[in-house]
């Protein structure tokens, strides 16, 4: 990963959906929640060949409401897919990514979702198998 993405903050104004509300609909549902994050980030990241080594992101969701984390997790899964598509993620499997999510209560007029990439850690990446 170009060490001038470390540190990087991209935010999205798009509040990441929950799981239940985004995944159990009909196919096309996800696919263009999908679209959506693919057209936001696309305004922030241009697309470039796929990195060697694995990726740590930070997930921030800024929302009026909590919602599970497995929800939250699961709701989120349109964002690395967006990011190997445009080249940012090799793939999103644990050896080439790894991914810390949070959220907080905001108000809704400060409702966004932020990405920052940073650094593996020094950790070798776990082995595939």
């Amino acid at each position: 990963m170009p060490a001038d993405l470390f540190g990087r903050l991209i935010i999205i104004k798009r509040r990441v959906p929950s799981q239940n509300a985004s995944m159990y609909r009909h196919w096309s549902a996800y696919t263009a929640e999908r679209d959506a994050w693919f057209i936001l980030l696309r305004a922030q990241l241009a697309p470039k060949p796929p990195p060697d080594e694995p990726v740590r992101l930070i997930l921030r969701s800024l929302r009026t409401r909590l919602v599970d984390y497995a929800n939250f997790v699961g709701g989120a899964k349109p964002i690395p897919d967006c990011l190997i598509r445009l080249g940012y993620l090799k793939d999103d499997s644990p050896r080439w990514f790894h991914c810390d999510y949070y959220q907080s209560v905001v108000p809704k007029d400060q409702e966004r979702t932020e990405l920052q990439f940073v650094p593996w850690a020094g950790e070798d990446a776990p082995e595939q198998g």
